[in-house]
């Protein structure tokens, strides 16, 4: 009976988290059928099933420049961010004292506390000094500037949460500092410096306001032409680009969760934790 009037008084509750998850998800719903349309604008329900803007969208070379440019820049931004995002993580977690920390930490999180124009503004300016605006390496910069909060945030997570006491053994075995982060902290705080280069790669890949400033007519992202292109068409390209959005971050989703399982369940051998 107790089972029973908790459920029927929690019954508000499920109805309000069900709600949310259909207002989350009916975008989707919407989108990747329209995706599919076969008539010539975006229009739900679609007009009939088709593949039409599916090899409209790769058979075009302006979105496939675009696309090229996105991936190429969310990788790089991805494995600079989580390069630096380490660094200050370890700085953070092991040798800056208590009450600096908190300063230090405001510093890591100005990036989202500046609005993301006065951000791309100032940005625009500092690079337009070195000559990198409408750059691959400008754009590089601001990226990881944008996406290195979360990269030093996940990273000190994973390393406040990871048994001091492997290190120590490591260290009372003879084992140098470096071959200490090599062998026992790397492997431990692996799953979050995934989660580094996944967080860093889609606030690149997303971002439109500093690569309109900073990125200029030769460095057109996916967003950015998807952006340009919503203000004078209506046909269904960028509903294919949306659709393929979800499927790869579904996809990156899931292989990040495959790979920390696998981390999680390996196991350090003793004889790994040598000098």
């Amino acid at each position: 009976m107790t089972g029973h009037a908790a459920t029927a008084k929690n019954w508000p509750l499920t109805i309000f988290a069900y709600a949310i998850l259909f207002f989350l998800i009916a975008p989707l719903a919407i989108v990747i059928p329209v995706s599919f349309t076969a008539g010539d604008l975006s229009h739900f329900p679609p007009e009939g099933l088709s593949l039409r803007w599916y090899r409209e969208f790769f058979s075009d070379r302006e979105w496939m420049n675009a696309l090229w440019i996105s991936i190429t820049l969310g990788l790089a931004v991805a494995a600079l961010s989580t390069a630096i995002g380490l660094s200050a993580a370890i700085a953070l977690a092991r040798f800056v004292p208590d009450f600096i920390k908190p300063i230090a930490r405001v510093f890591v999180l100005a990036p989202l506390i500046v609005p993301a124009v006065v951000g791309a503004i100032a940005m625009f300016l500092m690079l337009s000094k070195f000559g990198l605006v409408s750059s691959f390496i400008g754009l590089l910069l601001a990226h990881t500037v944008l996406s290195l909060p979360y990269s030093v945030v996940v990273i000190e997570n994973g390393l406040l949460h990871t048994d001091p006491s492997l290190e120590e053994a490591a260290r009372t075995l003879g084992a140098s500092r470096l071959t200490r982060m090599r062998r026992v902290t790397l492997p431990l705080i692996m799953p979050s410096i995934v989660g580094s280069a996944v967080f860093a790669f889609i606030t690149s890949f997303d971002e439109i306001v500093v690569v309109l400033l900073v990125g200029g007519a030769s460095y057109q992202t996916l967003p950015v032409k998807m952006f340009n292109f919503l203000e004078n068409e209506l046909k269904p390209t960028p509903a294919v680009v949306s659709s393929l959005l979800v499927a790869g971050l579904i996809t990156a989703q899931l292989a990040s969760r495959f790979v920390r399982h696998r981390i999680d369940r390996r196991r350090i051998p003793a004889s790994d934790i040598q000098a």
